[in-house]
């Protein structure tokens, strides 16, 4: 045991010898442009590491800044569908629901009108319709205050007169505020159809334009394409095969059909 143990100290001792010697047998240079490689690459390593730390917390941020991004929209959305809830509502409290849907539907017209091509390249105008939707809901409010006291007046008992009289001039009035706000929906309306018929017959333009273009730059082809084919030398072919077959076709026919007629003149 203790001859194995001497043994394996010798052999420990013998290699850590060659070690030294291999070491002292390899130039300084050598060991220089090691150790500076060996440098170079930790330093790359440090560089690599860096890089995709420094990436995956920029990812890390970018998409925390998206997921905040989405909710601020949502919650903007979710504001403005609230908003527009809130006034429908109101416009039904203070309109009534029919003249309420009026004003939607003008109000639709608006947005139709505002976002045509006609109306952003200028061919409308100003196209700012605040003063009319103003006056459309004035009248349409004006009507349904008149006509939500009418009938409380018009449900008492034993109506005088003068309720009828009073009732009757209610009644024109708000007639009378209801087909003027009406008119001007109307009219709203029709603005927003015109737009979009401009905006079908700018796109019809710009279609014709470009097919014209295209008309002139096949024209320039063919043309070119023609002129090139007659400028060439005549290539129209005189000795077909295919007629030279054919010939042959019509002459056996004829021979076959004289052999016949020969035939027929033998029988007789």
């Amino acid at each position: 045991m203790s001859k194995g143990s001497d043994d394996l100290g010798k052999g420990i001792g013998g290699l850590i010898v060659v070690i030294f010697v291999l070491i002292a047998l390899v130039p300084k240079e050598v060991w220089i442009f090691l150790g500076a490689l060996a440098v170079a690459a930790f330093l790359i390593g440090v560089t690599v590491w860096g890089i995709n730390s420094h990436r995956k917390a920029q990812a890390a941020a970018d998409e925390r800044l998206r997921a905040e991004r989405k909710s601020r929209e949502a919650a903007a959305k979710r504001e403005r569908r609230a908003r527009a809830l809130k006034a429908k509502q109101q416009r039904i409290r203070d309109l009534g629901q029919e003249n309420a849907a009026f004003v939607e539907s003008t109000l639709a017209s608006v947005r139709r009108l505002v976002a045509s091509e006609a109306a952003r390249d200028g061919w409308l105008g100003d196209v700012d319709f605040t003063a009319d939707i103003t006056a459309i809901t004035e009248n349409f409010k004006r009507a349904h205050s008149l006509r939500h006291v009418a009938e409380k007046l018009a449900s008492l008992d034993d109506p005088s007169e003068d309720d009828r009289k009073l009732l009757a001039e209610a009644m024109q009035t708000i007639g009378r505020l209801e087909s003027a706000a009406g008119e001007r929906v109307a009219l709203i309306e029709r603005c927003a159809a015109e737009a979009t018929l401009i905006d079908k017959s700018l796109e019809d333009e710009r279609k014709d334009a470009r097919t014209a273009e295209q008309r002139a730059e096949l024209h320039g082809q063919l043309s070119a394409m023609l002129y090139g084919i007659e400028a060439t030398p005549d290539t129209t072919i005189t000795g077909s095969a295919a007629d030279g077959v054919m010939a042959r076709v019509m002459a056996y026919r004829e021979i076959k059909n004289q052999i016949q007629l020969a035939r027929d003149s033998d029988f007789r």
